[in-house]
């Protein structure tokens, strides 16, 4: 099952998983790890089952980002984040965190709205 989200796409599902992740990078280093973080998510491919992400920075710390994913189900999720061309990616990311990474996941009911590609 693929959304279309750039198009407007609006659908309720259960089976949806949503990833919220806070991550604290190391003073001055928050722009690699965006880098880091951007490389892996473009190395999950298009058909990964990856329907959204966005990365941003938070208003009251220079040096913490708030990451959120959106994927058609958990299986998804699990079999890519696991496979090697993300691995080899992400392992970039724990030397540039001051702090272990908080993670949230949960199921998306509802999703509505427009992305931009970059």
């Amino acid at each position: 099952m693929r959304i279309d989200l750039a198009k407007g796409g609006c659908m309720s599902s259960g089976n949806m998983f949503s990833v919220y992740g806070r991550m604290t990078a190391l003073p001055g280093r928050r722009d690699e790890l965006i880098a880091a973080l951007v490389d892996g998510l473009r190395a999950c491919g298009d058909d990964s089952g990856l329907l959204t992400y966005s990365i941003s920075t938070a208003l009251d710390d220079q040096d913490t980002i708030w990451l959120t994913q959106l994927w058609i189900d958990k299986e998804a999720h699990d079999a890519t984040t696991r496979s090697e061309p993300v691995a080899a990616v992400t392992s970039r990311v724990p030397p540039l965190l001051a702090e272990q990474p908080e993670g949230f996941y949960g199921n998306a009911v509802h999703v509505h709205g427009r992305t931009a590609e970059s």
